[in-house]
């Protein structure tokens, strides 16, 4: 299971391959790259296809990335990926004071229990299971999840700024 928590751009597993070119200025390799990885999510081994919960700030919907078609296919994209039964989408509501202002995070659960995350600096990407950093981001999922519309909600507000924003 992984619980993704992004507050600038919309998060790779979930990218449209035109919002994920334009993220990358245009670097088609990095871009097949990104969207090969969603591969996860419809997996048909033993595994199952991943279990995983987006949460989103709700200012991200209103950051353009590429064109406006780019921005309105990536919404309405959106709201289908939360049709699956493995994907939550949830928009954070952006009051912009929370803890989930220091970064971007995922978080993945083995199936032995374990965890261990992934975050993205400016410098480098870091992966750490350090019980502590894990605790703290434990402790931002569970307020970001307090201040997160349901799902339905977050459909409905995803589909309104797709149509009044983006069309």
């Amino acid at each position: 299971m992984l619980i993704c928590w992004q507050h600038s751009v919309i998060p790779g597993l979930a990218q449209t391959p035109e919002y994920a070119l334009a993220i990358v200025h245009g670097n088609q390799e990095a871009a097949d790259v990104r969207i090969k990885r969603q591969s996860i999510l419809t997996r048909n081994d033993e595994r199952g296809p991943a279990i995983v919960v987006f949460l989103i700030d709700e200012q991200v919907l209103y950051r353009q990335v590429g064109t406006a078609e780019t921005m309105r296919k990536q919404l309405e994209h959106l709201i289908e990926f939360s049709m699956m039964p493995n994907i939550t989408v949830q928009v954070v509501l952006g009051s912009g004071e929370h803890d989930g202002n220091m970064g971007a995070f995922v978080v993945a659960t083995m199936e032995d229990r374990s965890e261990v995350a992934y975050a993205e600096t400016a410098i480098r990407s870091i992966t750490t299971d350090d019980p502590a950093d894990l605790s703290v981001m434990a402790r931002t999922l569970v307020d970001l999840r307090s201040r997160a519309l349901t799902q339905e909600q977050s459909r409905e507000l995803i589909r309104k700024v797709a149509q009044e924003r983006w069309t």
